[in-house]
């Protein structure tokens, strides 16, 4: 009697793991050599489970004739993780590090007839990354498939592995195609600066070393009614921007004019001197400088690919401000000109620094 006991505990023990199995399918992804990716330039830093109900399972199939749950070894992120990270590991620090979320990772199927299982499988998949802390989301991929199968062991693994390969396939394919052509990709941020130097404004003169003022560029030959001055040069500068991505960067060129307007100077006809000229000539160049130092401000200054217009334009108007102080100095130093002295003083200082401007762009 013990030992008939003892077979049917044998026979109990061995059978309960057996029915347990049938209670749930445990699908493993396993991993092997990849040929998904001749080149890619990105790696899986972090899978988000964000659906309604995260963790191991992902559906409900026919197994022995009854509905059980699928589900994964462990939570769905950290098999996907895994997965991916397989298929594409980190090579280089360059590359983007992505993060995926999945939106939707489900499997379904009926008994639809004897031997005869219908079913469908769901996945979508949001990807991004982060810039300077901020999320900068980049595509999606979502696909279903619906298939029929005879009411026999099935290999999922096969199906699921299939559309978690065309998922990573479709962002590296998307990648390729806007790396250099959408600011999200951008790494970082390039400055550019271009001089401009001629427009179609007859009424404009540019700002050119080779091309000093001459007093037919003063239109207006009578003095600004109520001074006592002998001329007045109207200056100013400013700038056009444009950006676009050119491989990992965003490039953000910055066209600067430094010009005087000929309808808005004046030299009266008895001052048209070559030393009131010559004074005018600096406060020309002292602009083209102010240029030089908003060109060093926005080098300085904390340009962001997400937000770099408005410190442009902060920089640039504080760079008009300078502009204006630098101008009142030069003349309340000189005496607007008569100051013969203190006229050659800023005369070698504002030649000096004009000729290392040019000097340096050779």
């Amino acid at each position: 009697m013990k030992r008939c006991a003892l077979l049917m505990l044998l026979l109990v023990l061995t059978i309960f793991p057996a029915i347990s199995q049938q209670d749930k399918v445990v699908l493993t992804l396993s991993k092997e050599p990849s040929a998904l990716f001749k080149s890619y330039k990105f790696y899986i830093q972090e899978v988000e489970d964000q659906r309604v109900l995260p963790g191991a399972g992902i559906g409900k199939v026919i197994a022995l004739g009854k509905e059980v749950p699928i589900v994964l070894p462990a939570k769905a992120d950290r098999e996907l993780f895994g997965y991916w990270s397989f298929s594409a590991p980190k090579k280089d620090q360059t590359y983007l590090p992505l993060y995926v979320s999945i939106k939707d990772f489900h499997i379904s199927e009926k008994r639809v007839g004897p031997n005869k299982v219908t079913g469908e499988i769901r996945l979508s998949v949001k990807f991004r990354w982060y810039r300077a802390m901020q999320p900068i989301e980049l595509t999606t991929y979502q696909t279903a498939a619906n298939y029929t199968r005879p009411e026999k062991d099935f290999d999922y693994e096969k199906l699921v592995r299939q559309l978690l390969d065309q998922s990573m396939t479709s962002f590296h394919k998307w990648m390729s195609q806007n790396t250099g052509k959408n600011p999200a990709l951008a790494r970082n941020l390039l400055l550019v600066f271009k001089e401009i130097t001629s427009s179609g404004d007859a009424d404009t003169v540019f700002y050119s070393p080779q091309r000093p003022l001459i007093w037919d560029d003063f239109k207006v030959r009578t003095g600004k009614p109520g001074s006592k001055y002998a001329a007045a040069v109207f200056t100013s500068f400013g700038y056009e921007g444009k950006s676009y991505p050119k491989e990992n960067d965003l490039v953000v060129e910055i066209g600067l004019k430094t010009f005087m307007v000929k309808s808005m100077s004046w030299g009266r006809p008895d001052a048209r001197t070559s030393g009131t000229l010559r004074h005018e000539q600096i406060h020309f160049d002292i602009t083209r400088l102010v240029v030089e130092k908003f060109k060093d401000r926005l080098r300085k200054a904390d340009l962001t690919i997400e937000d770099f217009d408005s410190e442009i334009q902060y920089q640039f108007l504080e760079s008009f401000r300078e502009m204006n102080r630098d101008q009142e100095q030069y003349d309340d130093e000189t005496g607007h000109g008569l100051n013969a002295g203190a006229q050659a003083v800023w005369d070698r200082k504002i030649a000096d620094r004009i000729s290392s401007v040019y000097a340096a762009q050779q």
